[in-house]
């Protein structure tokens, strides 16, 4: 008797080893892109208690969980039996285990944290292009703030936002391919309330709206007629009526903080991005393609910590498949194969240990510089070979005349020199950038504590500048 073939789940898959490869190469960026913009690694269990998921993930999630038990237990075989419900389920996001680990010892753990992991996930949801069963995502959260004011929440988000960027930029992505559209989910609500939502329909609202790119116009008249949604809500949802000016001030605020780190042409505002979890509470942003589903999404979700037993908590984050990714840079020519795929998966991988901590002197008018710096020590600097090529490909060994950095800055408020110079020793960084001007930069060796002069005495911070600051870091380390 032949033996039965069985095939493998459904909306899982079968990696042979250039499909790993493939899977590796995205993965690597992944890590090179959170390092280089000071994001630390976490892990956490693939499975959770499934009370996790029913705290705040909203119904969206909580339809599409994976649930476990062992079998062994009466107690368990009786809970599913009674409630349908199993006392574990595979992780379907991250967030709510980030939130879990952040509230145990909120107290020990420095503000903000900047964490970042990358694993397998479960939805237990029906499989097509760009979404499976399984897959790999890669999330970046930055939690609490550095100071308690608006300024401080705006560079948070543009900090996360700045990290998907990278990534993006880091695989020959371009804002010609995708734009990061983000909104604000309050500003939003404002208008919601005007049209007569009331607060215990809002997460039906943001539901549907976020649903609205993927249902026909009649479903969704349908459903909100059927939730008892007001009709200038309906009218809205229903037709694509401009929407009138909105007092979205925090929004403009994340968006400058984004054109001080030069990001301003892959971000648009778009407040019809409005993210179906729950718990989301500001802005909120996805990365969209022509004819893809989102390749990255997130926000900011500030209640979701102290709902887990930890204090108030500002926070923002976001997450990125590897389905969707893979699918967009196959399209586009943007995956490597053969031997230019191992040599790319061979490269060195950024370094952990900080190569640049970047601080201003005290002078408020060189924060930005500072962010602007360090942004662009993380981006690197294409050299023109490469940019003169038209088949030039990201993997390219010439594509860089000054390779990407890690580069970290201070969140202390202090701007004590020796103080902000201890913060740079803890965090391990080989060399400490304080800038005076523009044209006035010190560049210290943490491992001698020796100041490096270039020959007219100090460095720059125009990448353009003969004396650029990026320069000197690179012919160093």
């Amino acid at each position: 008797m032949p033996s039965k073939k069985i095939k493998p789940p459904k909306g899982t898959r079968d990696l042979y080893p250039e499909d790993l490869l493939r899977q590796r190469y995205i993965t690597n960026a992944w890590r090179d892109a959170s390092i280089r913009c000071g994001f630390d690694e976490i892990a956490g269990p693939t499975f959770e208690s499934t009370d996790l998921y029913a705290v705040k993930s909203g119904e969206g999630i909580l339809n599409e969980l994976f649930q476990a038990f062992s079998g062994k237990s009466d107690k368990e075989i009786q809970q599913v039996q009674q409630t349908a419900t199993a006392p574990y389920a595979l992780r379907p996001e991250f967030t709510p285990t980030l939130a879990r680990m952040y509230s145990a010892h909120a107290k020990q753990l420095p503000k903000p944290c900047k964490w970042f992991t990358a694993g397998p996930y479960f939805r237990a949801e029906r499989p097509q292009r760009g979404r499976l069963r399984e897959f790999l995502q890669w999330n970046i959260d930055a939690v609490g703030l550095p100071s308690e004011n608006n300024d401080s929440i705006a560079q948070m988000d543009a900090e996360v936002i700045e990290a998907a960027i990278h990534l993006l930029e880091l695989l020959g992505l371009s804002p010609n391919t995708l734009q990061l559209r983000i909104s604000d989910r309050q500003a939003m609500a404002r208008y919601f309330t005007s049209l007569g939502i009331t607060d215990d329909q809002l997460d039906t609202a943001f539901t549907l709206l976020d649903r609205k790119p993927k249902l026909p116009t009649d479903t969704l008249h349908t459903l909100a007629t059927e939730a008892n949604l007001p009709t200038p809500f309906i009218a809205f949802l229903t037709t694509d009526a401009p929407l009138p000016d909105l007092d979205a001030s925090d929004l403009d605020a994340v968006c400058s903080a984004c054109s001080v780190t030069n990001q301003d042409a892959w971000v648009t505002k778009d407040f019809t991005i409005a993210r179906g979890l729950a718990y989301y509470t500001g802005t909120v942003f996805e990365a969209i393609a022509d004819g893809e589903r989102a390749v990255a999404g997130g926000g900011r979700y500030d209640n979701l910590i102290e709902l887990f037993g930890g204090p108030p908590t500002p926070a923002c984050g976001f997450g990125m498949g590897d389905v969707v990714l893979s699918n967009l840079l196959e399209d586009k020519a943007l995956m490597p194969s053969g031997l230019e795929l191992k040599e790319a998966i061979a490269r060195p991988q950024a370094s952990i240990r900080p190569d640049a901590f970047v601080v201003p002197n005290g002078d408020p008018d060189n924060e930005s510089l500072a962010h602007t710096l360090t942004a662009n020590l993380r981006r690197g600097i294409e050299s023109e070979a490469w940019l003169s090529r038209e088949n030039r490909k990201p993997w390219n060994k010439d594509r860089y005349a000054i390779a990407p950095m890690h580069a970290r800055i201070s969140y202390k408020s202090t701007r004590k020199i020796n103080k902000l110079k201890a913060d740079a020793s803890d965090q391990h960084a080989k060399f400490f950038v304080e800038i005076h001007a523009e044209n006035k930069v010190e560049l210290t060796n943490m491992d001698t504590r020796e100041p490096i002069t270039s020959s007219v005495g100090s460095w720059h911070v125009d990448p353009q500048n003969d004396h650029y600051i990026g320069q000197a870091i690179a012919n160093l380390r």
